[in-house]
């Protein structure tokens, strides 16, 4: 019976190169640097954010940024989601 899952870093959706390859979400503030998001990994999976549901997590991935909604090509702004992810369940 899983009892949450967690989020695992895996690198930019532009393929830049990205320093906490596989480490583990601690925290993502959406709202930083002006809505373009400030995130803390980890490669502890006791310090590992967990959600309850696959779906939550997807949910606080996807996340639009409230202080700057929309990117200059007036797409929702959600700046977690320039991350590439993997969702897994707790081992």
């Amino acid at each position: 019976m899983t009892t949450g899952y967690i989020i695992r870093a895996m690198g930019f959706a532009s393929g830049a190169r990205f320093p906490h390859f596989g480490e583990y979400l601690v925290s993502f503030d959406h709202e930083a640097r002006d809505g373009q998001g400030l995130g803390t990994f980890s490669p502890r999976l006791t310090r590992a954010m967990i959600f309850d549901t696959r779906e939550e997590a997807m949910e606080f991935w996807q996340r639009q940024s409230t202080v700057k909604p929309l990117r200059p090509d007036g797409k929702p702004n959600r700046p977690f989601s320039a991350t590439s992810i993997s969702i897994e369940p707790l081992p």
